[in-house]
């Protein structure tokens, strides 16, 4: 054997062994559990006429906003991680705008939205509508008990004034919100076009809060919240690049079997339709090393005990 054909042998052996000590450190660090159905944070209930919440459902963490954010109530509660996100970019926008948009509404109890539901149904009852009429124009624009997204903590209804109007979306607040939202983790709930799909009518006022990365993903696909769960529950999982870190990913997977695995989970939260949705961080850093100590492995050394190599070429 020449000198030369030694050391390409050398460096080829010795990078084999390199990819095969990745193989076992990776393994050993960094295991994959199976998702903790205690760590349910319920930020992401698909909740609507079709998925409901029961009677009694309350969130156990509510934060009130109404002192730290401009509000035409003198309570207006939100879920803990939502009222953060919504505290700060109503911040963000008085500092860059000046302006200020006013919250109308947050969490509802069952009981309030069915007096809100029959109120308003009763008040077009009296405008001369049949019953059916009413009803019909009534749940288009106000959830049925149990079917809002008020109940949840998470969503919240804004204005520039004191009323909701679809008008909101042609002030500057409601065009900064429908441009900015998404990096604090909202959403625009009810679509325009999309109607068909929420069963609520246009409603530029109400946004809803899902967290990060879902937003982004939401919106980098023009979808609805019932098009991302539709799309997790037929594809199993999406990704998206996280635009904060080079070659780190957020894996978003659906699932109704508790026993599955995954490495890197960032958060698990139920559905409200029998599965769950697990939230995942994945540098792909690992995926190339450990891909390389694969192939080390199968090109021809295998580790025993203590680091020690079999040379089977």
């Amino acid at each position: 054997m020449s000198k030369i054909s030694g050391i390409r042998q050398y460096i080829r052996q010795l990078a084999l062994a390199l990819a095969g000590a990745w193989l076992i450190v990776l393994a050993a660090a960094a295991p994959a559990p199976a998702f903790d159905t205690s760590l349910d944070d319920e930020l992401l209930l698909l909740v609507n006429g079709k998925h409901t919440l029961p009677a009694d459902y309350q969130p156990n963490d509510l934060v009130d906003t109404a002192g730290r954010a401009p509000s035409k109530k003198g309570v207006m509660q939100l879920r803990a991680a939502a009222a953060e996100a919504y505290v700060q970019m109503m911040a963000d926008y008085k500092a860059e705008t000046g302006g200020k948009v006013y919250s109308i509404s947050g969490f509802r109890t069952y009981a309030y939205q069915s007096r809100l539901f029959n109120s308003k149904l009763a008040s077009r009852r009296n405008s001369g509508l049949s019953y059916g009429s009413a009803y019909k124009a009534t749940v288009m624009y106000t959830a049925l008990p149990g079917a809002s997204e008020h109940q949840t903590g998470l969503a919240i209804d804004l204005s520039t004034g004191s009323v909701l109007s679809e008008s909101f979306r042609n002030t500057g607040a409601g065009k900064w919100l429908m441009a900015n939202c998404w990096d604090y983790g909202f959403i625009l709930r009810y679509d325009e076009a999309k109607t068909d799909l929420t069963a609520i009518s246009y409603e530029p006022w109400h946004y809803r809060y899902v967290g990060l990365p879902h937003s982004l993903i939401i919106r980098d696909n023009n979808w609805v919240y019932e098009e991302y769960i539709s799309y997790l529950q037929e594809n199993g999982s999406i990704e998206y690049a996280d635009p904060e870190q080079a070659g780190c990913v957020y894996r978003i997977y659906r699932t109704d079997d508790i026993t599955d695995e995954y490495p890197g989970i960032v958060s698990v939260s139920s559905d409200n339709m029998g599965g769950y949705i697990i939230t995942t961080h994945i540098d792909r850093l690992d995926d190339i090393l450990t891909a390389w100590a694969e192939q080390a492995v199968r090109g021809g050394l295998i580790f025993f005990g203590h680091g020690a190599l079999l040379n089977v070429f």
